[in-house]
């Protein structure tokens, strides 16, 4: 597998534009791996609550033992 890299900005939420420099190295249903990164936006409230939820998600019952100060 080797791995290309770009920046672009999508024109809608549901498209994102591959540089023609890397589109003659895509065949059509050819399998993809994509990862999309995106920049931190310190406002973003949504963000914050997707990764506490995410967070705590995996906290447990048996997870109060450490919330006790010593």
């Amino acid at each position: 597998m080797k791995a290309i890299e770009f920046q672009t900005t999508p024109h809608s939420p549901d498209s994102i534009e591959i540089p023609v420099l890397f589109k003659d190295q895509l065949r059509s249903e050819q399998h993809v791996s994509v990862i999309v990164l995106i920049e931190d936006d310190t406002n973003d409230d949504a963000w914050e609550k997707v990764k506490t939820t995410q967070f705590f998600a995996g906290y447990t019952d048996e997870d109060a033992v450490y919330d006790d100060e010593l």
